[in-house]
């Protein structure tokens, strides 16, 4: 059944701390849509060409297998939402409507994960039109020369573009969830981008550590933060907002940060514990970073219904405290070598903050 809540995701006690090896049943689907993209990102975690539609989905395959999925009567869990990625499904229209008006008209919430470029009052009615519920959109800095490094193919005037497609998709209506890609190009910039979000009124705002996957784990050295100068920089975000986050504005989240418990932000050590991410050749994994193999989610080979099950009894195989336990995120927590869980010997090198002098705001 779909919460009304929607906030559910990032609630501390839908997210438990430890054990999570303890089963957590699917709440989202997430399917790439095509390789390609209208950009190139140095933090990219797919290797998408840039500019082209390569490798589409079949999407009548792929809403079959939801919907037999959904509507079986034998099977328990059930997809709460999905979310369609890409590349950049916005580059290809017609995928976007052929998947998300069936499953939207069923009831179920449907969600698309975008770069934002291409959110234009016409395609924002076209998604609106088909009862699509939200987006996420990835916004990483205000400013233009940090977003040319960052994003190949950008435009000078992105950065002001981006924030009013925002603009326009909450106008719209739309559940709009927003992503900071943390590392060295805008470590400064998360608590100004923070507060421009929750100007424009967005719902969510995630904070995340580039994940060294794709064109990402080329730029490591290049993107991301090294784990004392990681942990500082979310310690100082969360005393920048201290006097902020209760006075109302988005969900403040982190993802893919071990230790971000101990900030007491609302947490998810691991994104990816309650997910299934389908790719368009018919494979089903636990998430686009790790490895575990989930079967194929095509209707003849088993299907999404297949998918879960194999889930279920894979899960406390591949999962540790801090989720996935095969996940590359990791390594940003050392130099890059074997996938190990370093959070629970981890000591950060300066004190934690003591848990009165902060404050979170949870919503009722």
């Amino acid at each position: 059944m779909n919460s009304t809540d929607p906030y559910r995701k990032f609630r501390v006690q839908n997210f438990p701390q430890t054990n999570l090896s303890n089963y957590l049943p699917v709440d989202g689907v997430e399917v790439k849509l095509l390789d390609g993209c209208n950009r190139s990102c140095i933090f990219c975690v797919n290797e998408d060409h840039i500019g082209k539609r390569l490798n589409p989905i079949d999407t009548e395959r792929f809403v079959r297998s939801v919907i037999e999925w959904s509507e079986s009567p034998d099977e328990p869990e059930k997809p709460e939402a999905i979310y369609g990625t890409g590349g950049e499904p916005l580059m290809a229209m017609d995928l976007v409507e052929e998947v998300f008006g069936p499953l939207a008209s069923r009831g179920l919430t449907t969600r698309l994960v975008t770069n934002g470029t291409l959110l234009t009052r016409d395609r924002i009615a076209r998604l609106t039109a088909i009862g699509l519920t939200g987006v996420k959109v990835t916004y990483n800095t205000m400013q233009e020369d940090r977003l040319m490094a960052l994003m190949k193919g950008a435009k000078p005037n992105d950065t002001k573009q981006l924030l009013e497609n925002i603009g326009k998709a909450k106008e719209a209506g739309l559940w709009v969830f927003v992503r900071i890609g943390m590392g060295q190009h805008n470590a400064d910039e998360a608590a100004a981008i923070y507060r421009v979000m929750r100007d424009l009124g967005v719902d969510v705002v995630q904070i995340k550590p580039w994940i060294p996957s794709g064109y990402a784990a080329q730029a490591q050295n290049e993107l991301s933060l090294r784990p004392s100068a990681l942990y500082d920089r979310f310690a100082d975000i969360m005393m920048e907002l201290y006097e902020e986050l209760d006075t109302g504005g988005p969900e403040l989240t982190t993802s893919c940060y071990p230790p971000a418990r101990q900030l007491e932000f609302t947490v998810k050590d691991c994104a990816n514990v309650a997910k299934i991410y389908c790719e368009p050749g018919g494979e089903a994994l636990v998430c686009n970073f790790a490895d575990e193999y989930l079967g194929n989610w095509y209707p003849e080979e088993g299907g999404l219904l297949g998918v879960v099950a194999r889930r279920r009894e894979l899960y406390p195989r591949m999962m540790d405290d801090h989720g996935v336990a095969s996940c590359p995120a990791r390594l940003n927590w050392s130099t890059p070598g074997p996938v190990v869980s370093p959070a629970p010997q981890w000591k950060p090198e300066r004190p934690l903050i003591p848990l009165e002098a902060v404050r979170v705001r949870t919503a009722d």
